[in-house]
């Protein structure tokens, strides 16, 4: 079964993608505040959604560490935010998508099933 780490601050919005997650059919473990890289790789997550801004740092800050570490950086990270330049600050930690808030629940389904669903093998005759 597929595993979300879900870090997000807000108790609303961490409630609505745990339900999404579970809706979905997969496992999720949430924080509310940027966890260590050892305690990530514990966890052993398949996909991680990281808030920006968040009580003990920012996300981008955590998704750099992530992307630079051998154990975690294939990890997919999804970066959600209010931030105005959440798209140039995904780009520059090295965030595999990012979500501007509010956002539609679809989209986040769309990004969730993208990361964590491979793709159909076609086998060639």
């Amino acid at each position: 079964m597929k595993k979300v780490l879900i870090i997000e601050d807000d108790a609303d919005t961490a409630q609505c993608i745990n339900y999404l997650i579970n809706d979905l059919g997969f496992k999720y473990e949430q924080s509310d505040s940027i966890l260590s890289t050892i305690d990530i790789i514990k966890s052993n997550p398949d996909i991680i959604i990281l808030d920006y801004y968040l009580p003990n740092g920012h996300g981008s800050q955590l998704c750099s560490e992530l992307k630079s570490n051998l154990l975690t950086k294939e990890i997919p990270v999804i970066l959600m935010s209010t931030h105005p330049n959440l798209g140039n600050i995904s780009k520059e930690c090295g965030a595999d998508a990012y979500l501007e808030k509010p956002f539609d629940l679809n989209t986040l389904i769309k990004m969730v099933t993208k990361f964590t669903i491979p793709p159909l093998l076609i086998i060639a005759h």
